[in-house]
């Protein structure tokens, strides 16, 4: 087992399943999160979005620590703008600046694309990823209820920055 972190964003069979049961495996022992399936579901169908009505459009970043999966982001392609998604650091991974080095390399893809303008939709209740995107320049645009999947009082937030 090595110490150091490795990205990629070459994706290989089972990737997409990896971050889907990431997403289960960290928001189960969330405070305040479903400790359901919902959440892992929801991410799934997301993925399997991207990669079937979206083809693949974007990049993904995964992080991987001894051959495990630590953490993964992406920036889908939306036509003239990104949008930010999968977000995530595990709880092992958290506080060695993982999460600000994935965002990094979305938002530089994003410049290199050219796009005007990248939005991401997240959830209250999430400090450390707010840090990140508020420091980046993304402000809120948008609050309203979660629909998606069981999020008990959490309220979603759609956050914009334009590229200009």
């Amino acid at each position: 087992m090595t110490d150091t972190t490795h990205i990629r964003w070459d994706l290989r069979p089972g990737d997409l399943g990896r971050i889907a049961a990431l997403h289960g495996e960290v928001y189960a022992t969330e405070p305040g999160f479903p400790g359901d399936l919902t959440f892992e579901a929801y991410v799934c169908r997301t993925l399997s979005d991207f990669m079937l009505e979206n083809r693949g459009a974007g990049r993904i970043w995964l992080a991987e620590k001894g051959g495990r999966l630590v953490g993964c982001t992406a920036m889908v392609d939306r036509g003239g703008r990104g949008q930010l998604r999968w977000v995530l650091v595990a709880p092992q991974a958290r506080g060695t600046g993982l999460g600000r080095d994935l965002v990094g390399r979305a938002m530089d893809y994003a410049y290199e694309q050219g796009w005007r303008q990248v939005f991401l939709e997240t959830t209250t209740g999430l400090p450390a990823s707010m840090a990140i995107y508020e420091k980046l320049g993304f402000k809120v645009v948008s609050e309203t209820p979660l629909e998606h999947w069981n999020a008990g009082d959490h309220t979603q937030l759609t956050m914009v920055k334009a590229l200009s």
